[in-house]
């Protein structure tokens, strides 16, 4: 994926760019050599703070922390070779964000949308993980807890033919993601739905629960899943 952003928008290490909703840095961190400056942007602080722990692992020193949301983006960032986005674009207005977007792009920069259907709410193909999500409904109720989630929002492709880009160009990768019993479980934690917080003073009994009921659909406490990314990508000529 990093080598089809790299050759689409010609990076060779000079200008910025921007990565909304960072996360922990699972995006820009592989990038940072690509780029003179980046830009990480995420509304959780605690987020940013992993990401800070990460990039300091790696030596990266290129990254500008910013605590805010997609909406804050403005001209006085300056301008960005490339702005990359995952499903923290679900969370906002994504047709007032990419417009947003295309005015601080470089001529012959963009946008990469990246979808990663992980999430163990949704794409529930395996077994194993219609197991886990219905522990975590068991303790956290039926619903998704998501706070301003858009549950109802345009796809990205519809989005991108209406915002001033006017088009897209898609790239598709099948992989398969091989997960212990403890990054089945952990990985939760880092997500909107199953933060570690929301379970309270039940977190213990949750995890024990689960790994119970994991280990019961899969013995050998090896999950696999098959994963899909797609990456829309579009360039402001």
């Amino acid at each position: 994926m990093f080598a089809y952003l790299r050759k689409y928008f010609q990076l060779n290490g000079k200008g910025k760019l921007l990565d909304l909703g960072c996360g922990t840095g699972q995006i820009l961190l592989p990038l940072a050599k690509d780029f003179e400056e980046i830009v990480g942007l995420d509304i959780e602080p605690d987020m940013i703070m992993e990401a800070k722990k990460e990039a300091q692992k790696r030596n990266v020193k290129n990254v500008r922390w910013i605590t805010g949301k997609a909406e804050d983006i403005s001209e006085q960032m300056g301008t960005f070779r490339l702005a990359t986005a995952g499903a923290s674009l679900h969370w906002r207005d994504g047709a007032e964000v990419l417009k947003e977007i295309y005015g601080v792009s470089e001529a012959q920069g963009g946008v990469a949308l990246i979808q990663n259907p992980t999430s163990g709410w949704t794409n529930n193909k395996e077994e194993w993980k219609k197991v886990r999500k219905e522990v975590i409904q068991k303790y956290l109720g039926e619903e998704r807890r998501n706070g301003s989630f858009l549950e109802k929002w345009k796809d990205w492709e519809e989005l991108l033919e209406e915002s001033p880009f006017g088009g897209y160009d898609e790239w598709i990768h099948d992989y398969e993601i091989v997960w212990s019993l403890e990054q089945a479980i952990g990985y939760l934690y880092s997500t909107s739905f199953a933060r570690r917080e929301m379970f309270g003073d039940r977190i213990e009994a949750f995890e024990e629960e689960l790994k119970q009921k994991l280990l019961n659909c899969e013995p050998s406490g090896i999950f696999r899943e098959k994963v899909q990314v797609q990456v829309l990508v579009a360039m402001k000529s």
